[in-house]
């Protein structure tokens, strides 16, 4: 890793924040990404630069970052493009190491400001500090409670899932898959323009962070395919990385083109490229984010084979569809196999794979089931579909009860304990070390998904059929890589 890299530990982990363009001007970025720094409960020194004000927030505010006392490792700034450059000069006289580039109006806007950031860029890595952005909503790193970033009273949990995307929308939409999900966040980051540090730099700068153990990501253009490949293949060796690219026809390239001014790779290219790399390439927002997430705290499938267990014969049949549709092998399981299932399982069941529960919902005969699969040696992973019932509240407020028996207190005790008991599947798929998926379009209720101080704990529960299978064919094709590199 580049030795300047080392200089994004002042902006993951500063001990001090100068805050460029701050305000209380609640219609200002000024202001949120300010606001946003102190709500998330960041214990280093801040320090508000405005020429205007005294106070700020309840904080001292500083004309000029010259006029702030001691050292500062990070400077935010928010103030207009043609105020940037001054403020940067300031600084490098302070020995700032780190500085995160809020601002807009640089190289998307035509050749005025890509001098502009030219010229930034050339200041900074003169005075060996790094540059996030510009063009950006900023950078969170939950392990540290610093959220100097746009998403409005949004601070996600620590965990092991680093991001790093050119868009901030589409950099939120991917955290909150995470967060939905019960996962956390070790890093993110959003990139912009990469005037200075690229999409690339940040993955080798993951590859080496103990907190992070998968990477996600969402690239408009890449500047230099040879240094992005290079790059990628060091830290896919170790760690998965999954990709997202946006402008895959013409209008999305004419729109990544007005938006970061990334520059246009033709689509083959670029997947040639993550293939050569061995990036996981997504098609889907939520497809990025829940292969992501499907590598947290669960071990890689040694190869494609696959063995469906399904509380109902339809989830059983959409899974073996799709599973063969994107390459993966439902197999035929052993008589052997089947004649330790059969004693399990009901007289009317069918012997086969997907392995039908014909509806049953005794947890006492799941598990063993489970075992008999992981253990057979015939799948490199389980995928596991529970039946789930859809409920809201009108649908509550509409059931009678002068007649009948409203169960709905059992069902979703039920679901709580299925929510429990998958504690225990995943200990026997650590155990055993073949990979379990499971998928139900219902989820418990948990509140602030990913907000706990466990984030990362709880067992990933895939929210379909086809998510499950789109994740058990990245991890394959990751293990796979690495396997051929060894």
């Amino acid at each position: 890793m580049d030795t300047r890299l080392n200089n994004l530990d002042y902006a993951f982990d500063p001990r001090s924040v100068a805050f460029v363009g701050a305000t209380e001007n609640l219609r200002k970025w000024g202001f949120l990404i300010l606001n946003n720094l102190l709500t998330g409960g960041y214990e280093g020194n801040i320090y508000p630069v405005n020429p205007g004000r005294e106070t700020i927030l309840g904080l001292t505010a500083y004309p000029s970052v010259l006029d702030i006392p001691g050292e500062i490792d990070m400077a935010v700034f928010t103030v207009p493009a043609r105020l940037v450059l001054s403020a940067l000069d300031d600084c490098i006289v302070k020995k700032v190491k780190a500085g995160l580039v809020i601002t807009a109006g640089f190289k998307e806007l035509g050749d005025e400001g890509a001098a502009m950031e030219k010229e930034m860029v050339r200041k900074a890595r003169d005075a060996d500090m790094v540059l996030i952005g510009p063009n950006c909503q900023g950078i969170c790193c939950p392990g540290n409670s610093l959220y100097p970033w746009m998403p409005i009273l949004f601070h996600p949990a620590p965990g092991k899932i680093g991001f790093v995307a050119q868009s901030g929308n589409i950099l939120n939409m991917l955290i909150g898959h995470a967060v939905s999900a019960g996962l956390g966040v070790s890093k993110a980051v959003s990139s912009g323009n990469e005037a200075d540090l690229k999409t690339e730099d940040y993955y080798a700068y993951f590859g080496a962070d103990p907190t992070t153990e998968v990477i996600v990501s969402y690239v408009e253009g890449i500047n230099d395919g040879r240094r992005f490949v290079s790059q990628a293949r060091a830290v896919t060796r170790d760690k998965p990385i999954v990709i997202l690219k946006g402008g895959r026809t013409q209008s999305g390239v004419s729109a990544a083109r007005s938006h970061t001014g990334a520059m246009a790779v033709s689509e083959k290219l670029f997947e040639a490229a993550c293939r050569q790399a061995g990036l996981v390439l997504t098609r889907t927002i939520e497809e990025a984010g829940l292969a992501a997430a499907s590598f947290v705290n669960r071990p890689l499938p040694r190869g494609r084979r696959v063995g469906i267990i399904t509380g109902g014969g339809g989830l059983g049949v959409i899974a073996a569809d799709f599973c063969s549709e994107i390459g993966l092998d439902v197999v035929r399981l052993s008589q052997r196999t089947l004649d330790e299932l059969e004693q399990l399982l009901p007289d009317w069941w069918v012997p086969g794979n997907p392995v039908d529960l014909v509806a049953g919902l005794d947890f006492n005969i799941l598990k063993p089931v489970i075992e008999i699969l992981m253990k057979s040696g015939e799948v490199d992973a389980v995928m596991f579909l529970w039946i789930g019932a859809p409920r809201n509240r009108k649908t509550a407020e509409r059931t009678r009860v002068d007649r009948g028996m409203d169960i709905s207190t059992v069902w979703k005790m039920m679901d709580q304990h299925f929510m429990d008991f998958s504690k225990e599947l995943y200990a026997l798929m650590w155990e055993l070390q073949v990979p379990l998926y499971m998928a139900t379009s219902i989820r418990p209720d948990d509140g602030d998904a990913g907000a706990a101080a466990d984030a990362d704990e709880d067992p990933l529960i895939f929210p379909s059929v086809e998510s499950a299978c789109r994740a058990i064919s990245a991890m394959a094709d990751h293990y796979a890589y690495r396997s051929a590199r060894d």
